[in-house]
Protein backbone atom coordinates (compact mmCIF):
# COMPACT_ATOMS: atom_id res chain seq x y z
CA UNK A 1 0.00 0.00 0.00
CA UNK A 2 0.76 4.01 -0.43
CA UNK A 3 0.93 5.57 2.77
CA UNK A 4 0.99 8.84 1.30
CA UNK A 5 2.33 11.88 -0.69
CA UNK A 6 5.55 11.26 -1.48
CA UNK A 7 6.02 8.94 2.07
CA UNK A 8 7.07 5.87 0.48
CA UNK A 9 5.26 2.02 0.15
CA UNK A 10 4.68 -0.16 3.24
CA UNK A 11 4.07 -3.65 2.05
CA UNK A 12 3.55 -6.11 4.85
CA UNK A 13 5.09 -9.39 2.99
CA UNK A 14 8.55 -11.47 3.09
CA UNK A 15 10.74 -9.32 1.36
CA UNK A 16 12.11 -10.98 -2.06
CA UNK A 17 15.59 -9.73 -1.73
CA UNK A 18 16.77 -11.43 -4.63
CA UNK A 19 14.15 -10.74 -7.00
CA UNK A 20 14.17 -6.27 -5.76
CA UNK A 21 18.22 -6.53 -6.24
CA UNK A 22 17.69 -7.27 -9.68
CA UNK A 23 15.14 -4.64 -9.97
CA UNK A 24 17.59 -2.21 -8.83
CA UNK A 25 16.43 -1.74 -5.23
CA UNK A 26 18.33 -2.28 -2.24
CA UNK A 27 17.57 -3.33 1.55
CA UNK A 28 18.27 -2.37 4.73
CA UNK A 29 17.85 -3.75 8.15
CA UNK A 30 17.09 -0.22 10.01
CA UNK A 31 16.73 -1.46 13.87
CA UNK A 32 19.25 -4.48 14.97
CA UNK A 33 20.62 -5.06 17.75
CA UNK A 34 24.30 -7.21 18.87
CA UNK A 35 25.11 -8.52 21.95
CA UNK A 36 26.18 -5.27 23.42
CA UNK A 37 22.89 -4.65 24.36
CA UNK A 38 22.42 -6.42 27.41
CA UNK A 39 19.37 -8.27 26.09
CA UNK A 40 20.33 -9.49 22.80
CA UNK A 41 22.46 -12.50 21.73
CA UNK A 42 23.71 -11.69 18.46
CA UNK A 43 27.04 -11.95 17.46
CA UNK A 44 28.72 -9.46 15.15
CA UNK A 45 30.67 -11.99 12.89
CA UNK A 46 27.14 -13.94 12.02
CA UNK A 47 25.45 -10.78 11.23
CA UNK A 48 28.19 -9.67 9.14
CA UNK A 49 28.21 -12.87 7.38
CA UNK A 50 24.27 -13.44 6.82
CA UNK A 51 23.93 -9.46 5.69
CA UNK A 52 27.35 -10.37 2.99
CA UNK A 53 25.46 -13.63 1.83
CA UNK A 54 21.96 -12.30 1.83
CA UNK A 55 22.80 -9.32 -0.06
CA UNK A 56 20.94 -6.47 1.84
CA UNK A 57 22.67 -3.87 4.74
CA UNK A 58 21.51 -3.34 8.29
CA UNK A 59 22.14 -0.76 10.68
CA UNK A 60 23.45 -1.51 14.26
CA UNK A 61 21.09 0.67 16.93
CA UNK A 62 22.42 -1.05 20.11
CA UNK A 63 21.08 0.06 23.18
CA UNK A 64 22.93 3.38 25.17
CA UNK A 65 26.21 1.77 23.34
CA UNK A 66 28.52 2.10 20.37
CA UNK A 67 30.72 -1.12 20.95
CA UNK A 68 28.84 -3.24 17.97
CA UNK A 69 29.15 -0.53 15.18
CA UNK A 70 32.82 0.29 16.45
CA UNK A 71 33.32 -3.51 16.34
CA UNK A 72 31.73 -4.11 13.16
CA UNK A 73 33.62 -1.45 11.11
CA UNK A 74 36.84 -3.26 12.08
CA UNK A 75 36.13 -6.71 10.53
CA UNK A 76 33.65 -6.44 7.73
CA UNK A 77 34.40 -6.61 4.61
CA UNK A 78 31.81 -5.84 1.67
CA UNK A 79 28.72 -5.30 4.37
CA UNK A 80 27.09 -2.12 4.19
CA UNK A 81 26.15 -1.19 7.80
CA UNK A 82 24.76 1.79 9.35
CA UNK A 83 26.09 3.23 12.19
CA UNK A 84 23.31 3.85 14.83
CA UNK A 85 21.93 4.03 18.24
CA UNK A 86 19.22 3.07 20.33
CA UNK A 87 18.92 5.71 23.32
CA UNK A 88 16.88 4.89 26.40
CA UNK A 89 14.92 8.37 28.01
CA UNK A 90 14.54 8.94 30.90
CA UNK A 91 10.79 7.79 31.43
CA UNK A 92 11.56 4.60 29.28
CA UNK A 93 10.91 5.83 26.06
CA UNK A 94 13.20 4.86 23.30
CA UNK A 95 14.58 7.38 20.18
CA UNK A 96 16.85 6.13 17.40
CA UNK A 97 19.02 7.80 15.56
CA UNK A 98 21.15 7.21 12.43
CA UNK A 99 24.90 8.62 11.41
CA UNK A 100 26.31 9.07 8.41
CA UNK A 101 29.76 8.08 9.96
CA UNK A 102 30.99 6.09 12.75
CA UNK A 103 33.18 8.40 13.72
CA UNK A 104 30.53 10.95 14.24
CA UNK A 105 28.45 8.82 16.04
CA UNK A 106 31.09 7.90 18.51
CA UNK A 107 31.80 10.91 19.26
CA UNK A 108 28.29 11.98 19.94
CA UNK A 109 27.94 9.13 22.49
CA UNK A 110 31.01 9.71 24.30
CA UNK A 111 29.94 13.80 24.30
CA UNK A 112 25.97 13.81 24.70
CA UNK A 113 25.49 10.51 25.81
CA UNK A 114 27.55 8.82 28.30
CA UNK A 115 27.93 11.77 30.34
CA UNK A 116 23.99 11.67 30.99
CA UNK A 117 23.77 7.91 31.82
CA UNK A 118 21.91 7.16 34.64
CA UNK A 119 23.22 3.56 34.62
CA UNK A 120 23.43 1.02 31.66
CA UNK A 121 19.30 1.04 31.08
CA UNK A 122 18.53 4.58 31.33
CA UNK A 123 19.97 8.35 30.49
CA UNK A 124 18.70 11.49 32.19
CA UNK A 125 17.52 12.46 29.14
CA UNK A 126 13.56 13.39 27.63
CA UNK A 127 13.16 11.89 24.03
CA UNK A 128 12.86 16.18 23.02
CA UNK A 129 16.22 16.56 24.85
CA UNK A 130 17.73 13.73 22.78
CA UNK A 131 16.95 15.87 19.51
CA UNK A 132 18.97 18.97 21.30
CA UNK A 133 21.46 17.06 21.59
CA UNK A 134 21.36 15.28 17.80
CA UNK A 135 21.39 19.07 16.32
CA UNK A 136 24.56 19.32 16.29
CA UNK A 137 25.13 16.35 13.98
CA UNK A 138 24.91 15.35 10.65
CA UNK A 139 22.49 12.26 11.55
CA UNK A 140 18.45 11.32 10.61
CA UNK A 141 16.52 11.14 13.82
CA UNK A 142 13.79 7.89 14.23
CA UNK A 143 10.80 7.02 16.79
CA UNK A 144 11.37 3.07 17.22
CA UNK A 145 7.78 1.27 17.25
CA UNK A 146 5.62 4.14 18.75
CA UNK A 147 2.78 2.11 19.94
CA UNK A 148 4.14 -0.88 21.42
CA UNK A 149 3.04 -1.46 24.54
CA UNK A 150 4.62 -0.49 27.44
CA UNK A 151 7.43 2.31 28.25
CA UNK A 152 9.67 2.17 25.29
CA UNK A 153 7.16 3.63 23.25
CA UNK A 154 7.05 8.00 22.92
CA UNK A 155 2.97 7.55 21.44
CA UNK A 156 2.23 6.08 24.80
CA UNK A 157 4.04 9.00 26.90
CA UNK A 158 1.90 12.11 25.67
CA UNK A 159 4.93 13.38 24.07
CA UNK A 160 4.80 17.37 22.82
CA UNK A 161 3.77 18.21 19.68
CA UNK A 162 7.33 19.66 19.19
CA UNK A 163 8.93 16.44 19.01
CA UNK A 164 6.27 15.10 16.33
CA UNK A 165 7.43 18.68 14.62
CA UNK A 166 11.07 17.65 14.68
CA UNK A 167 11.73 14.03 14.25
CA UNK A 168 12.75 12.68 10.92
CA UNK A 169 11.49 9.37 10.46
CA UNK A 170 8.72 6.80 11.75
CA UNK A 171 9.13 2.88 12.04
CA UNK A 172 5.80 1.60 10.80
CA UNK A 173 7.14 -2.01 10.79
CA UNK A 174 8.63 -3.19 13.52
CA UNK A 175 9.12 -6.97 12.94
CA UNK A 176 9.04 -7.57 17.00
CA UNK A 177 6.15 -5.92 17.02
CA UNK A 178 2.46 -6.78 16.59
CA UNK A 179 0.28 -6.10 13.10
CA UNK A 180 -2.29 -3.50 15.40
CA UNK A 181 1.02 -1.62 16.53
CA UNK A 182 2.41 -1.06 13.67
CA UNK A 183 -0.65 -0.08 11.75
CA UNK A 184 -1.28 2.56 14.63
CA UNK A 185 2.44 3.99 13.70
CA UNK A 186 1.31 3.56 10.11
CA UNK A 187 -1.26 5.50 10.73
CA UNK A 188 0.43 8.43 12.49
CA UNK A 189 3.24 8.63 10.42
CA UNK A 190 0.56 9.57 8.12
CA UNK A 191 -1.10 11.59 9.49
CA UNK A 192 1.85 14.38 10.39
CA UNK A 193 3.46 13.53 7.00
CA UNK A 194 6.65 11.84 8.36
CA UNK A 195 8.93 9.49 6.40
CA UNK A 196 8.32 5.99 6.55
CA UNK A 197 10.94 2.88 7.47
CA UNK A 198 11.06 -0.19 9.01
CA UNK A 199 13.50 -2.87 10.75
CA UNK A 200 13.58 -6.44 12.62
CA UNK A 201 14.44 -5.05 16.03
CA UNK A 202 16.01 -8.24 15.95
CA UNK A 203 18.28 -9.27 19.32
CA UNK A 204 19.48 -12.23 17.31
CA UNK A 205 21.31 -13.51 13.55
CA UNK A 206 17.68 -15.27 13.17
CA UNK A 207 15.80 -12.21 13.00
CA UNK A 208 18.25 -10.25 10.63
CA UNK A 209 16.57 -9.13 7.34
CA UNK A 210 13.30 -10.12 8.55
CA UNK A 211 12.02 -6.24 7.84
CA UNK A 212 14.04 -3.96 5.06
CA UNK A 213 13.43 -0.50 3.83
CA UNK A 214 14.64 -0.54 0.14
CA UNK A 215 15.63 1.87 -1.90
CA UNK A 216 17.53 2.43 -5.29
CA UNK A 217 20.50 3.90 -3.25
CA UNK A 218 23.15 1.31 -1.79
CA UNK A 219 25.28 3.44 0.15
CA UNK A 220 24.82 5.07 3.52
CA UNK A 221 24.23 8.52 2.17
CA UNK A 222 22.36 7.84 -1.29
CA UNK A 223 19.92 5.22 1.22
CA UNK A 224 18.94 8.38 3.34
CA UNK A 225 18.37 10.44 0.40
CA UNK A 226 16.13 8.33 -1.03
CA UNK A 227 13.95 7.66 2.45
CA UNK A 228 14.07 11.65 3.07
CA UNK A 229 12.23 12.16 -0.32
CA UNK A 230 10.12 9.22 0.00
CA UNK A 231 11.60 6.97 -2.50
CA UNK A 232 11.73 4.14 -0.61
CA UNK A 233 9.82 0.36 0.10
CA UNK A 234 9.49 -0.92 3.67
CA UNK A 235 8.60 -4.56 3.58
CA UNK A 236 8.56 -7.40 5.96
CA UNK A 237 6.18 -9.16 8.40
CA UNK A 238 5.72 -9.41 12.40
CA UNK A 239 6.92 -12.69 14.04
CA UNK A 240 4.62 -15.02 14.82
CA UNK A 241 3.45 -15.42 18.24
CA UNK A 242 5.79 -18.20 18.89
CA UNK A 243 8.76 -16.48 17.80
CA UNK A 244 7.86 -13.45 19.61
CA UNK A 245 7.07 -15.47 23.12
CA UNK A 246 10.46 -17.19 22.75
CA UNK A 247 12.48 -14.51 21.63
CA UNK A 248 10.71 -12.50 24.64
CA UNK A 249 12.12 -15.28 27.07
CA UNK A 250 15.39 -15.32 25.40
CA UNK A 251 15.81 -11.62 25.53
CA UNK A 252 15.08 -11.19 29.36
CA UNK A 253 16.72 -14.26 30.03
CA UNK A 254 20.03 -13.01 28.47
CA UNK A 255 18.84 -9.62 30.17
CA UNK A 256 19.12 -10.41 33.65
CA UNK A 257 22.51 -13.03 32.77
CA UNK A 258 24.69 -10.30 31.49
CA UNK A 259 23.67 -8.12 34.30
CA UNK A 260 24.59 -10.87 36.86
CA UNK A 261 27.92 -11.07 35.15
CA UNK A 262 28.49 -7.40 35.15
CA UNK A 263 27.13 -7.12 39.44
CA UNK A 264 24.45 -4.66 37.81
CA UNK A 265 21.00 -6.96 38.49
CA UNK A 266 20.10 -4.49 40.93
CA UNK A 267 20.25 -1.63 38.75
CA UNK A 268 17.84 -3.48 36.28
CA UNK A 269 15.16 -4.21 39.18
CA UNK A 270 15.41 -0.62 40.24
CA UNK A 271 15.51 1.09 36.96
CA UNK A 272 14.07 -0.62 34.09
CA UNK A 273 11.20 -2.35 36.17
CA UNK A 274 10.23 -0.01 38.07
CA UNK A 275 9.93 2.33 34.67
CA UNK A 276 7.74 -0.32 33.15
CA UNK A 277 5.77 -0.98 36.72
CA UNK A 278 5.17 2.89 36.97
CA UNK A 279 3.70 3.48 33.44
CA UNK A 280 1.24 0.76 34.04
CA UNK A 281 0.44 1.65 37.19
CA UNK A 282 -0.77 5.33 35.86
CA UNK A 283 -2.48 3.67 32.65
CA UNK A 284 -4.34 1.77 35.46
CA UNK A 285 -5.32 5.09 37.22
CA UNK A 286 -6.27 6.59 33.69
CA UNK A 287 -8.50 4.08 33.18
CA UNK A 288 -9.66 4.06 36.53
CA UNK A 289 -8.85 0.25 36.74
CA UNK A 290 -6.49 0.25 39.89
CA UNK A 291 -8.94 1.89 41.88
CA UNK A 292 -11.64 -1.08 40.95
CA UNK A 293 -9.35 -3.77 41.94
CA UNK A 294 -8.43 -1.88 45.47
CA UNK A 295 -12.22 -1.62 46.06
CA UNK A 296 -12.95 -5.25 44.81
CA UNK A 297 -10.02 -6.60 47.33
CA UNK A 298 -11.57 -4.05 50.26
CA UNK A 299 -14.60 -5.58 49.45
CA UNK A 300 -13.28 -9.21 49.95
CA UNK A 301 -12.13 -8.37 53.06
CA UNK A 302 -15.24 -7.59 54.69
CA UNK A 303 -16.73 -10.44 53.72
Amino acid sequence: MNAGKNMGSIIFKKPPIKKLRKEGMFGVDLHFHTKYSLDAISMIPAAVKKAEKKGFGFAITDHNTVRGVMESYKIRKHALIIPGIEVTCKNGNHMLAYFYSHHELEEFFNRKIKPNMCNPFFTNLSAVDVLNELEDYNCISCAPHPYAPGAVSVMNMKQPKELEKRLDLIEVINGYNFRKYNLEALYWATKIEKYMTGGSDGHSSLELGRVLTFTQGSDTESIFKDILKGKSIVMGKEDNLFVKTFMTIRKEKSYITNCRKMHIAKNLLKSHFKVEYTYFRNRFKEKKMLKMVEQHNEEKKVF
